[in-house]
């Protein structure tokens, strides 16, 4: 998820989802092929809390198309802001996947995403390459229920999960174009973790005492972080608009003794997206 070790959360309002027309849509049966363009601004870039030294924020333009048949794609392109950057342009993402048709109670989506960061990119995510995934939702009037699996590809492949639980409250009224969302939602997110312990081991070769150095490896799977927010999205004819203020508590950082420029930083942090999008 992000940090050179783990990779990916960082852009959370990439292309968000327009759910307050999608619930008003849940008992039709026609779909039709979408075009749809978004602009977000997040105001503090992480992975799963984990930051540079920078307190980085990006703007992230998304073009995307989704089929009748619930096949999609879409590309984004990631422009980051920060003392030593200026909107600077530092790499894309592209993603194409398939959406399960919706039922009353289940949602859901297979998707295999690609990453072009630029080489010098700062961006703590920029080690993950690429990422697939399964999000299975569970969706009733009283909790919804949300889960993922995911693997992520660096120089190794580390499994993420997640499981969410949200409550959405939906005002509109019936036969105008325009619907307000407010989605509060907590998460949980998890990964495996890659780290070594190098120490001296002191053995008898022959007789004689000899002191060497060992390094051992160690994959564990824990808890990377939570985080509370309260989506709030203002549908209007055929564009869209959000408000997303969230805080996310990194868990399990890594560090390494003595070596603060390979350890993973990170703290409590409250951040805001904002996003206007138009789908057609």
């Amino acid at each position: 998820m992000k940090n050179k070790y783990l990779l990916l959360h960082v852009l959370i309002g990439l292309c968000l989802p327009v759910f307050v027309k999608a619930q008003e849509k849940k008992n039709t049966t026609e779909q039709k092929d979408a075009f749809s363009a978004m602009a977000t601004y997040q105001s503090a870039l992480h992975y799963f809390g984990r930051t540079d030294s920078l307190k980085s924020s990006g703007l992230f333009p998304t073009l995307g198309f989704e089929s009748r048949t619930g096949l999609y794609a879409q590309g984004s392109f990631i422009f980051v802001n920060n003392s030593a950057q200026s909107n600077e342009y530092s790499g894309s993402t592209l993603e194409a996947g398939y959406r399960f048709p919706q039922t009353k109670h289940f949602s859901g989506n297979i998707f295999y995403s690609q990453f072009l960061y630029k080489d010098k990119s700062m961006l703590v995510q920029s080690a993950l390459h690429a990422q697939t995934g399964l999000n299975l939702n569970y969706l009733n009037s009283i909790l919804n229920v949300n889960t993922g699996v995911d693997l992520k590809f660096s120089d190794q492949t580390d499994l993420g999960l997640t499981i969410g639980f949200d409550h959405l409250f939906l005002i509109h009224q019936e036969g105008s174009g325009n619907a307000l969302g407010i989605n509060p939602s907590i998460y949980a997110y998890a990964g495996t973790q890659k780290f070594s312990n190098t120490y001296l081991e002191k053995k008898n070769f022959l007789g004689i005492p000899v002191t060497q150095q060992t390094t051992e490896k160690y994959t564990q799977l824990n808890i990377l972080s939570y985080e509370i927010s309260l989506p709030i999205v203002y549908v209007f004819g055929k564009c869209n608009a959000s408000l997303i203020p969230a805080y996310t508590l990194p868990q399990n950082l890594l560090t390494v003794a003595g070596r603060p420029d390979l350890s993973e930083y990170g703290k409590n942090l409250f951040y805001v997206s904002l996003s206007l999008g138009i789908q057609l």
